[in-house]
């Protein structure tokens, strides 16, 4: 049985992904809890947010690292990072909103999925493959890393507009990234 507070979590996560501006008593009622058993695990809104944050890119950096190591194959490793991301998107959708969506050098800079290598991981797959000669030498890394983050905010706009399936999101994020990069499958 979960304690309290990662009750309380989830139920923001439930809460802030239908309206991102519900109020704190809606994520009480929801987890079961009282207002004031709420601010004793977290301060406001904003320490409550920064936990869902934390738990995102937990979740995040899970989901990524089992999508590299389910195969061994480069391209399926990167496409399966790919849909990984755009599950895990479109479910912390609204963390999204809340905190600006961070560069290749500002991701440098915070380190925010060095602790379990995520990002070292996708680079080397996409060095890989650059060595390979099956994705294109025109574009740099610091490229390829941003065109892949925008091809998973595209997929998690489309989801939530409802203007594209689920599964027909990464199957579109798919072509279009392989494509972007020239890759050679």
């Amino acid at each position: 049985m979960p304690d309290t507070k990662t009750k309380i979590i989830a139920a923001a996560v439930k809460c802030f992904l239908n309206n991102g501006s519900e109020n704190l008593e809606k994520v009480a009622q929801v987890a079961g809890v009282s207002r004031r058993t709420l601010h004793r695990y977290f301060k406001n809104r904003q320490d409550l947010m920064a936990c869902c944050k934390k738990e995102m890119l937990d979740n995040c950096n899970k989901a990524m690292t089992e999508a590299y190591e389910s195969d061994k194959d480069p391209v399926k490793k990167v496409r399966n990072m790919l849909f990984a991301a755009i599950e895990q998107g479109i479910h912390y959708a609204f963390i999204k909103r809340s905190y600006e969506r961070s560069n290749f050098s500002e991701l440098e800079r915070q380190k925010e999925f060095e602790s379990d290598d995520v990002k070292a991981k996708w680079l080397k797959i996409i060095a890989e493959l650059r060595e390979e000669q099956r994705v294109t030498n025109a574009l740099t890394i610091p490229w390829i890393f941003n065109l892949f983050g925008a091809i998973i905010e595209t997929a998690i706009y489309a989801v939530e507009a409802g203007d594209v399936a689920r599964n027909d999101c990464k199957k579109f994020a798919w072509i279009s990234f392989k494509g972007a990069i020239g890759l050679k499958e």
